[in-house]
């Protein structure tokens, strides 16, 4: 942090000099300039000082203003660097790693992604060691997972940086510096046993190198396709339920139920075997604990954050992630091998059209200082799906979340319940999403993890979909007339968000999943936390709470789905389940097209009995009981 201090303390006396003598005032490509602790500006300075060099031998050397270490900053270039420097571009792969990773450690000698999960009192320091995260993680995709060098080969090149500016880090150092949340032993490797067969997978030859190389072993590692979940012990029962319907779906998948090592003990394991053998369903254990720091995940991967060690840590190749209240209503290999999925290798279903939920401007100031900066888009080539910079978009629903997020504010897009993920060509992605939401700033910008799944990719520089058909909610459907005869309106309520695929084709909606399970209320003790938190409502509706929590025991029977017109007919919310409650609202008019609003399905007999199946099997017993 000494250097981050010094900046604050002399960066406004310097303004002037750095932007004449650095050359980092107006730039035309219009992206933001490197910060000054950034390796990318102590790259491009000194690549303008070598250029300078290289055509006058005798022109004075010029004054650095760079507030981020005194040291080196008029020292001669070694032969070597000042070749390399004018070389850069066309320079070997490797020689342009080991030198850039070589300026993060000169840039800023105490460097350390793990300072993000502090909130630091001045905002201009927050969003600058988020920036300086972005330009980190996308340097280590750059060079170890795209580019596909190994760390301990990298750093045991000679640098041609001279000795006495050369804060030089070992292998081991880099990588507990970029990634704080390993542990610090010399190999990692989760512990994976299946439950059923009790049989633990050996780790393979080529993983006992050395920790430097995880990421890179972990993926080669990584085969087949596979479900994976992450939940606390008190929901081991939702995943039950969760086993039930895959069973009804003859689900042939394994699934991975993936966790850091400290939350099941014993007991909470031999029952999550029980439900494996119950439901016949292959399930194994993912032991995170191995590989995890214990302090640092105690302190930093709660709740939400544990869905990206479900998302890094299962052993596929081509993923379905779920959160344990989701429910499919088809087999999870069709979103497999759905055409946007694909193509892109992420692809994500939208969230309920919240319209009046916003983020913060500051918020979207610090995102916006994740995005490449003028000098490393010089130096690596950076570029992401979309950027501030971009004066037109393509007509796509990604460039319009883009623009919802980011020029309105909006705050909810997509619903990360369900999510399929090609793991290997996403991957950066996935660790950028991750550390995004280890930031103590980023946190409360977003809603839990849901939007940091397209904005991981965004910022990595991956591709993602997400599907244009809003989310409606499924339910008992009611009818009433309205003034006009023709005219019928429509409303369900309900505390599932559900989602489905469209046809453009045949112009129809199948269901294909839900989130919020097939209970009337998902959560745990929901009538007596609603009776407490507004005793005069529900006392009026229900009268007690038991009756409360028996309506919320029913299992959800699925006459139709509503996904709401929002413009015209906005989504209501109702104090019932914790206010998870929201009715959506449809008006059919079967004289004037022109007059309906919102979609309405209506679901015939067979298929309202194939989704009670489905309710049968997540609550575990009939309608009639």
């Amino acid at each position: 942090m000494f250097g981050l201090m010094i900046y604050f303390i002399i960066s406004a006396s310097t303004k002037s000099q750095l932007d004449i003598e650095g050359g980092f005032g107006h730039n035309s490509s219009g992206r933001r300039l490197a910060n000054p602790l950034s390796p990318f500006r102590w790259i491009e300075n000194r690549r303008k000082r070598a250029l300078k060099e290289e055509g006058s031998s005798n022109s004075p050397a010029r004054l650095d203003f760079f507030p981020w270490k005194t040291t080196g900053r008029h020292s001669k270039l070694s032969e070597a660097e000042q070749h390399l420097l004018v070389k850069l571009d066309n320079a070997p792969l490797a020689a342009k790693c080991r030198y850039m990773v070589d300026a993060i450690y000169i840039a800023n000698s105490g460097w350390t992604n793990k300072l993000i999960t502090k909130y630091h009192g001045n905002e201009e320091v927050n969003d600058m060691l988020a920036s300086l995260l972005s330009e980190r993680l996308r340097m280590f995709d750059y060079c170890f997972l795209s580019g596909g060098l190994k760390v301990q080969d990298i750093l045991k090149m000679d640098s041609v940086v001279s000795p006495e500016d050369l804060e030089r880090g070992s292998s081991e150092d880099f990588m507990q510096r970029m990634f704080p949340f390993l542990q610090e032993n010399d190999s990692l490797w989760p512990r994976v046993v299946n439950l059923t067969t009790k049989q633990e997978s050996r780790i393979p030859s080529f993983a006992q190198d050395s920790k430097v190389n995880f990421w890179q072993n972990w993926l080669q590692f990584s085969k087949g396709r596979g479900l994976a979940v992450t939940f606390d012990p008190e929901k081991s029962g939702m995943f039950l339920k969760q086993l039930r319907v895959l069973q009804k779906l003859n689900n042939t998948l394994p699934v991975q139920v993936v966790t850091s090592g400290y939350e099941f003990n014993a007991i909470h394991i031999q029952e999550l075997s029980n439900y494996a053998a119950m439901t016949k369903q292959d399930v194994s254990l993912v032991d995170c604990s191995p590989v995890l720091d214990k302090a640092f995940t105690e302190e930093n991967i709660k709740t939400f954050a544990n869905k990206w060690l479900a998302a890094l840590f299962n052993t596929f190749e081509e993923v379905v992630l779920l959160d344990v209240d989701s429910v499919p209503f088809v087999p999870l290999e069709r979103f497999l091998d759905e055409p946007q999925y694909t193509s892109s290798g992420m692809a994500l279903f939208k969230d309920r059209i919240m319209m009046n939920e916003h983020t913060y401007s500051y918020c979207i100031d610090t995102f916006n200082g994740l995005q490449p900066s003028h000098e490393e888009n010089k130096i690596m080539g950076s570029r992401l799906m979309f950027e501030s910079i971009d004066k037109e978009f393509p007509n796509t629903e990604e460039a319009a979340v883009y623009r919802r997020f980011f020029h309105e504010g909006i705050l909810h897009h997509v619903d990360s319940g369900l999510v399929p993920v090609n793991k290997k060509k996403n991957f950066s992605g996935l660790l950028f999403s991750f550390m995004l939401n280890l930031d103590s700033k980023v946190q409360g910008c977003v809603h839990g993890d849901k939007e940091l799944f397209w904005l991981g990719q965004l910022y990595a520089g991956s591709t993602y979909a997400i599907y244009s058909t809003d989310a409606g909610v499924i339910g008992l459907l009611d009818d009433s007339p309205m003034e006009e005869m023709t005219q019928t309106a429509y409303h369900v309520c309900a505390s599932q968000l559900a989602h489905t695929f469209f046809s453009g084709d045949t112009e129809t909606h199948e269901l294909v999943w839900t989130n919020g399970g097939m209970n009337t209320c998902k959560h745990i003790r929901a009538a007596e936390k609603d009776f407490e938190r507004a005793p005069d409502y529900f006392q009026q509706r229900y009268d007690s709470v038991q009756t409360l929590q028996n309506v919320y025991n029913a299992p959800l029977h699925v006459q139709g789905m509503i996904i709401p017109d929002t413009k015209k007919k906005p989504w209501m919310q109702l104090r019932e389940c914790c206010e998870d409650t929201f009715c959506g609202m449809a008006v059919e008019d079967t004289a004037d097209g022109r007059n309906s609003a919102s979609t309405l399905i209506q679901f015939s007999h067979a298929e309202q009995e194939f989704l009670d199946s489905i309710s049968f099997a997540w609550c575990g017993h009939s309608f009639v009981d």
